[in-house]
């Protein structure tokens, strides 16, 4: 699905964004009470975990789905079919200007499908094989009904997704086995698509009480959004757009309530980066390609994802705007990443919690290195194999990590007291294997002290990875000042491009 997705985005995360919606809902649900329960709470779920334009969308059809069963014990056909009828209309009522040759179109001509055979009196699961079998012709007519697809040689990669979801309900409900996954029988021709500039694909949570949904949709179409989408409840309310800035959804957000589950994506950089590598970041390769034993990292910034990568790794997760990797993604990432085991790097203090849930939930796939750093976790990387007994390998990874110490320098955005460290907003502040040890007038004064923390007689050698706020003649003069300050120690300075951290040193 990722490989074929050109509506409304060219951005290759459709199947992504629809997995991890689903996944969101199922787990937010309880298998005990009565049905129209049950599916409330997938609903809730759903809009709360979204993902993207076609999670969005997903979320409503769900909603339209719960709002038919509401009190229902059990569910029959009649009931079934009048609820996905109300899933069709709940995603149709949630876009501002809907288009056919979508996953709308599938869900409605799949949902009229299965009307007709529960006026004719069928079991329900006849009913849903009805439903599933015109949803997979629907996807077949995507093409005819939105010339973007036809150009690209593909079908829609959202209607594919309804009509697999709803196939797997179907499984379900008849016990029968799930079928073989899909090949990828297309790929997009981007010559054949249609693409301009992108902006920023904008989404958040608002909560609050008595919110106008459609007057808040108005609200962004009037400040230039499209692809709107406000769907949810008076007091819970899911916002999607995409904007040349996000700055005004956001504070019109910030008008009406509490906003949460912030994301913002640059969908130029998330094209680029597609049509440069789809094949090979989105596309899991074949089993047989794989490393016996794969390695995944959270890591941001071009110069340090690139040094995972020539360490090993097989997948390198940057984690989104805020750089913090869900359990979701980390465990969708890992099991595309090795054939028998994967180690997990979060190099993160905030990512280690969902590693640790990611690897609870792989069935035994998954160990978590608990490098708190990207300095930990590179040490760890070195001495990462593809091959071998993993708990060698795990316990080589670990003892790595207590050979090395990371100095991170960056500024304080508000006065506050840290790790008993008072700082001022604006100060620049230092902290050795992420405990914060002081703040300073400069960026220098501050990485000197973190190195008068870290720095031992047994250290050699001192990594600089300079970020995206380095001062533009850092590359000389820094080395040149840990040189003054420590003329034993070897300086090796990488373009690491990562955000907010203009200086990450790696000290062993």
């Amino acid at each position: 699905m990722n490989a074929i997705n050109v509506y409304p985005v060219p951005d290759g995360d459709t199947g992504t964004n629809m997995l991890l919606t689903w996944r969101a809902a199922l787990k937010a649900a309880s298998g005990d009470g009565a049905a129209g329960e049950y599916v409330r709470a997938v609903a809730r779920g759903a809009l709360l975990g979204a993902r993207g334009n076609s999670g969005v969308i997903l979320s409503q059809m769900l909603r339209g789905l719960a709002e038919a069963l509401e009190g229902q014990s059990t569910v029959d056909c009649p009931t079934l079919s009048a609820a996905l009828g109300s899933a069709a209309r709940a995603a149709y009522d949630a876009v501002t200007t809907p288009v056919e040759g979508t996953m709308l179109t599938v869900m409605r001509e799949g949902a009229a499908a299965a009307a007709d055979a529960a006026q004719a009196r069928a079991e329900i699961d006849q009913m849903m094989t009805s439903f599933v079998a015109e949803a997979h012709r629907s996807v077949e007519r995507t093409p005819d009904l939105l010339p973007r697809l036809r150009d690209a040689g593909v079908v829609d990669a959202g209607g594919l997704g309804v009509a697999i979801l709803f196939e797997g309900v179907k499984h379900g409900l008849t016990g029968e086995p799930l079928p073989e996954p899909l090949a990828a029988t297309a790929q997009v021709e981007l010559e054949g698509v249609e693409h301009t500039g992108h902006g920023y694909c904008t989404e958040f949570v608002i909560l609050g009480q008595a919110i106008d949904r459609r007057a808040f949709a108005r609200a962004l179409a009037e400040a230039g959004g499209d692809s709107i989408l406000v769907v949810g409840d008076p007091d819970a309310m899911h916002v999607h757009v995409h904007m040349e800035d996000p700055g005004p959804a956001l504070s019109a957000g910030v008008q009406i309530g509490a906003l949460t589950s912030i994301k913002v994506d640059n969908m130029q950089a998330q094209h680029e980066e597609w049509t440069e590598g789809h094949e090979r970041e989105q596309t899991s390769r074949p089993p047989a390609e794989l490393p016996a034993i794969g390695l995944v990292a959270v890591a941001r910034g071009p110069g340090i994802t690139a040094a995972f990568r020539d360490l090993g790794a097989t997948r390198v997760l940057g984690g989104g705007p805020t750089g913090k990797a869900s359990a979701g993604e980390l465990l969708e990432a890992a099991r595309g990443a090795g054939r028998d085991h994967v180690f997990l790097l979060p190099n993160d203090k905030d990512v280690l919690m969902a590693a640790e849930q990611a690897a609870r939930e792989s069935e035994g796939l998954v160990t978590v290195i608990p490098a708190r750093t990207v300095a930990a976790g590179l040490a760890a990387a070195v001495a990462y194999m593809p091959e071998g007994d993993p708990a060698e390998i795990g316990r080589r990874m670990v003892e790595a990590i207590a050979g090395v110490h990371a100095v991170e320098v960056t500024t304080s955005v508000r006065d506050a007291v840290v790790d008993g460290v008072t700082v001022k907003s604006g100060e620049a502040i230092v902290l050795v294997d992420g405990v914060l040890v002081a703040s300073a007038a400069t960026l220098e004064e501050a990485l000197l002290a973190g190195m008068e923390r870290a720095v031992s007689d047994a250290a050699s050698l001192v990594t600089l990875y300079l970020g995206n706020d380095a001062p533009v003649d850092a590359r000389e003069r820094i080395p040149a000042l840990i040189g003054e300050a420590y003329p034993a120690l070897e300086v090796e300075v990488v373009a690491g491009g990562q955000p907010f951290y203009p200086y990450v040193l790696s000290v062993e």
